[in-house]
């Protein structure tokens, strides 16, 4: 192998690790965005507050355009923040198979 060979190898190792690490900061920002609303929404349950404000709708609908993954249907049916909350869990699950498939590795993950 030449040098000029080895300089572009390299350049395109070093491409494709900034895109992976770009990839990877995108993924662990759309679950963060996602565990924020659960967090709100637990908030609301721990308050005993089961109304969904409409603030809530918006940034959910904000929030199935941003994600790989469409919000579940129980979603928009949920007419409480406890099923609101089940189906949230549901779409994390989710979003969590499509952004992390290897953590089906773990024996925690399962609900079995």
């Amino acid at each position: 192998m030449s040098i000029r060979n080895a300089l572009t190898e390299m350049d395109a190792v070093h491409a494709r690790a900034a895109e992976f690490a770009a990839r990877r900061r995108l993924r662990i920002k759309q679950v963060h965005r996602l565990e924020k609303v659960v967090e709100a929404v637990e908030l609301r349950n721990l308050h005993r507050d089961r109304q969904v404000p409409e603030a809530m709708w918006k940034e959910l609908a904000d929030l199935e355009h941003a994600l790989p993954v469409p919000a579940p249907k129980s979603l928009w049916e949920a007419r409480n923040t406890a099923r609101l909350h089940d189906a949230l869990l549901d779409w994390e699950a989710e979003l969590l198979d499509q952004v992390a498939p290897q953590r089906h590795e773990y024996e925690d993950t399962r609900d079995d």
